[in-house]
């Protein structure tokens, strides 16, 4: 009889006093909470990449290793 054992692994974070992060990490921790810019976001991730593919084609494909 063959069995599988199944792992996972959990990232945990620990709480960082908000006085030590620097303003910037402050500016984007509330900015990845807000609906509107996640979705600007993937939108510019994916223009980005539109024109690449129209520019450059051979930029984005993938390499054997």
């Amino acid at each position: 009889m063959v069995s599988s054992v199944s792992s996972s692994t959990t990232l945990v974070l620990e709480k960082t006093e908000e006085q030590q992060l620097s303003p910037r990490i402050l500016e984007l921790r509330k900015k990845i909470y807000n609906e509107d810019y996640i979705n600007n976001a993937i939108q510019r991730i994916a223009q980005v990449i539109s024109n690449k593919l129209v520019e450059n084609p051979e930029e984005l494909k993938l390499r054997d290793v």
